[in-house]
């Protein structure tokens, strides 16, 4: 009688796990690592395939089957590269050679201004903020359209600079030509251009490499240097007077008339000739002088005193 009860027992409890389906799966239980459609071992394999990571190759631990070499070679699996950690910006982070995260340290340490780019060129400076050029560049092709001085009205302007008014009023105020730097005042007047002749060593205007140094009060640098040098006059609308003003050369008056100041007010350029702080080489009693209205040079004796002052000075 107590066999038959146990074999009932053994009966229904292989009935009972019949009836639940209980799934033993070949990853717990260490049988066969290919177990069908449900294993989790698949799964995880499946996962890998559409991440395409791993591979079903045979590695160094030999050939263990398509799923277990896939999973096996994505959980050794370690990223190559070759950046250093002053390769990479200082705030992100990255792999190289191995699964330790590291921090990059570089940062951008360069000098350049918008006023340095050319306008509409982007560039990177001492961030990584990008950034645009407002540099008025020079086109020189563009000085072929020209077809008449600058007297003459309806002619190209494509060569021109592009001019600001930066203080007071756009016929007796500050002019300032953005592709040189130079801010321009309107006329100081009529004055002689007597500085010494040939060497020059006894006006301390001609020692200074920045012009706009000197103060003006050395008689020997005659008039016109020194109605510049004296000047103090604000230049860029701040309400703050400048005081490095000083007589342009022969060359900076004609840049003025290649880069358009008499097309950006005729009031203001007039057509005075204006004296310069160059002498002529074979003839030191002369100085040269310039036209604004029509780029013309030529020089005149020092003495002249019903020429015109125009001053000049940069940031």
């Amino acid at each position: 009688m107590k066999k038959i009860f146990i074999i009932s027992c053994l009966i229904l409890g292989l009935f009972g796990l019949w009836q639940i389906k209980l799934n033993v799966f070949a990853e717990q239980s260490g049988s066969s690592p290919e177990s069908g459609a449900d294993s989790r071992i698949k799964a995880v394999y499946d996962s890998l395939v559409s991440l395409s990571h791993g591979s079903e190759s045979a590695g160094g631990w030999g050939n263990w089957g398509t799923w277990w070499n896939r999973i096996r070679s994505a959980g050794e699996w370690v990223p190559s590269g070759d950046a250093a950690v002053g390769d990479v910006k200082s705030d992100k982070t990255f792999y190289k050679d191995s699964r330790t995260q590291q921090t990059g340290t570089l940062s951008l340490t360069g000098d350049a201004t918008t006023a340095d780019v050319g306008s509409g060129k982007t560039f990177y400076s001492d961030s990584f903020t990008q950034q645009a050029g407002t540099a008025d560049l020079y086109y020189f092709d563009e000085q072929s359209l020209v077809e008449w001085d600058d007297y003459k009205t309806g002619d190209s302007t494509a060569e021109e600079a592009v001019w600001t008014n930066t203080a007071g009023t756009a016929t007796a105020g500050v002019w300032k030509d953005t592709r040189t730097g130079l801010y321009w005042s309107n006329s100081r007047g009529q004055f002689d251009n007597i500085f010494p002749d040939t060497t020059h060593t006894a006006c301390p205007f001609f020692a200074l490499s920045d012009r706009g140094a000197y103060d003006g009060l050395d008689a020997d640098c005659g008039n016109s240097i020194n109605a510049c040098g004296i000047l103090s006059l604000d230049a860029d609308g701040d309400a703050v007077a400048e005081t490095d003003w000083y007589l342009p050369s022969q060359k900076e008056l004609q840049q003025a008339y290649i880069d358009g100041a008499y097309n950006q007010n005729s009031t203001w350029t007039t057509t005075s000739n204006f004296w310069s702080s160059t002498e002529l080489s074979d003839n030191p009693a002369y100085a040269w002088y310039v036209l604004l209205h029509y780029g013309y040079t030529n020089v005149n004796t020092k003495v002249t005193a019903t020429y015109d002052v125009r001053c000049v000075r940069r940031d």
